[in-house]
């Protein structure tokens, strides 16, 4: 074959693998492609520095082995530690709203909750290596007593716009468990 035939099915081969190449990696995405919410940490507002893992607090794991996603050395001693959710999400694609998981508190767990809320802590999610920030909770005055009334958030609106092939997004609290 010649050179310029060799050229052409070379090129034609790179056209139809190059939508399948669309990844995290090159920040561009084609409709139905996998998008990883990733999770990271938590930490009281008022102290940045004091960072943890996000599921130092007892929210729902994931099942199995998680996949773990580590940067350079200045984002590990930064205190990242990105985890896959595991959630489903493609791009493009609306995520009906479902339940992740049920969780059972216990009276250790419901405290490890009510500190974290006296603390303000918040929480960082990552998508297409854009952060998400947003409080765990809140503490809401009582109706009843003058005591305020720990306020967990439980369910999250994450809004994820696009540019053609690129991804931002926002994050808002839709509903919250009252303890």
């Amino acid at each position: 074959m010649r050179p310029t035939i060799i050229s052409f099915f070379a090129f034609l081969a790179f056209l139809i693998v190059w939508p399948a190449l669309a990844s995290e990696s090159d920040h561009k995405y084609q409709q139905d492609n996998p998008v990883t919410l990733w999770v990271n940490k938590v930490g009281p507002y008022n102290n940045p520095q004091e960072t943890y893992n996000y599921y130092s607090l007892p929210f729902c794991r994931p099942s199995g082995d998680a996949v773990h996603k580590w940067g350079g050395l200045g984002e590990v001693l930064g205190g990242n530690e990105l985890i896959d959710s595991q959630i489903e999400i493609k791009f493009k694609k609306t995520v009906e709203r479902s339940t992740i998981c049920d969780i059972d508190l216990d009276e250790a767990k419901v405290k490890q909750f009510k500190d974290a809320i006296e603390s303000s802590y918040w929480f960082e999610f990552f998508i297409d290596d854009l952060p998400l920030w947003g409080f765990i909770g809140d503490l809401r005055p009582d109706k009843s007593s003058d005591i305020k009334k720990h306020v967990l958030y439980t369910h999250k609106n994450i809004v994820v716009q696009y540019n053609r092939t690129r991804s931002f997004m926002s994050i808002s609290h839709k509903r919250a468990l009252d303890h």
